[in-house]
């Protein structure tokens, strides 16, 4: 059958007619809709600076390693083992020096003894040192072996000399990873807890679970040395967004005796806005319109270049405007 276009234009009208008349008739018995909703309210404001990948900008004298902010090493030294003649000098139980190697030994039964120590002789620095970082290297998983450390100024242990101790286990300042292809594990550790001194002496603690598999340390060295007496580091600048007002700093950091630390907040001009600031203190008086944008700045001193003070984390909150939002409300 034809319908003309007339015909069909008159039905799209008195179609579209009725459809504007059936929306209008629900939105006027619909409650009204909010369309701009505000987002969550935002509590606050935090910048943190661990030192893993450090977010500083200039200084004298500083470095950075395994997660501290440090003076610098002045006189670095790295001393590696070559290990025939070395391990034949060691205490062992339960462990032998093999070639290039120390390992747990034969058990007389065929298997290998699943337990088991290797003792240093002491190593013998020079002059007292800061003992920075180590490393070793060993075969199997990383639970096989564990490293402890201890220090005197005498070239034979005594009573003067510290009890064993393993370098503090944190956040990325201590990790192994394993090879499987190689089936060999490497350690790397910041020596954070080990004291300075000028000899050193490490034991190492074999455990196994498999009788039939021996574990074996090829090798391990340490990153040594001393320091300048003073040096200064500074952040990024902290320009935080809708700022309300500036509120506390966080700091962590350890000062050994002989050594000072001083953390100051400073505009980008070197303004100093807080002096020698501490964990935890207030940035109240630090006026936020003025001073959009802030820095930290740490000076190191040390009277023994043996000792520095370390920084392990700083950073500082701050409060944010609250946003008004106004609702566009549509019927």
């Amino acid at each position: 059958m034809f319908i003309s276009k007339a015909f069909r234009i008159l039905i799209a009208v008195i179609g579209f007619a009725l459809f504007s008349i059936a929306v209008s008739f629900a939105s006027a018995n619909s409650q009204p809709e909010e369309t701009n909703k505000p987002p969550e309210v935002i509590q606050g404001g935090l910048w943190k600076d661990h030192f893993y990948n450090p977010q500083l900008v200039e200084g004298k004298n500083f470095d950075v390693q395994m997660s501290h902010l440090f003076l610098k090493l002045d006189e670095e030294l790295h001393w590696i083992q070559t290990w025939t003649a070395h391990f034949a000098n060691g205490e062992f139980f339960q462990t032998e020096a093999i070639s290039d190697s120390v390992r747990l030994r034969p058990d007389g039964l065929g298997q290998y003894f699943i337990t088991g120590t290797y003792t240093s002789t002491a190593f013998y620095a020079g002059r007292s040192v800061d003992w920075a970082s180590t490393g070793w290297r060993f075969s199997g998983i990383p639970d096989g072996l564990e490293v402890e450390f201890r220090t005197g100024n005498t070239p034979l242990p005594d009573a003067s000399w510290t009890d064993w101790k393993a370098p503090e286990r944190s956040l990325f300042e201590y990790y192994c990873a394993y090879t499987f292809n190689s089936d060999e594990t490497e350690c790397l550790s910041n020596m954070s807890g080990i004291d300075s001194s000028a000899y050193i002496q490490y034991r190492a603690g074999f455990s196994s679970n498999d009788p039939t598999k021996t574990i074996a340390l090829y090798d391990i060295d340490f990153l040594y040395g001393t320091h300048p007496y003073t040096g200064t580091a500074l952040s990024i600048p902290i320009p935080p967004v809708d700022l309300r007002d500036w509120e506390s700093i966080i700091i962590t950091s350890t000062i050994p005796a002989s050594t000072t630390l001083v953390i100051d907040v400073v505009a980008p001009d070197g303004t100093v806005l807080v002096q020698d600031a501490h964990n935890g203190d207030s940035l109240a008086s630090i006026d936020p319109i003025q001073h959009p944008v802030i820095q930290l700045r740490a000076s190191f001193a040390t009277t023994d270049v043996s000792l520095t003070p370390d920084v392990d984390m700083w950073g500082v909150r701050w409060s944010v405007m609250t946003r008004q939002y106004i609702p566009i409300i549509s019927r």
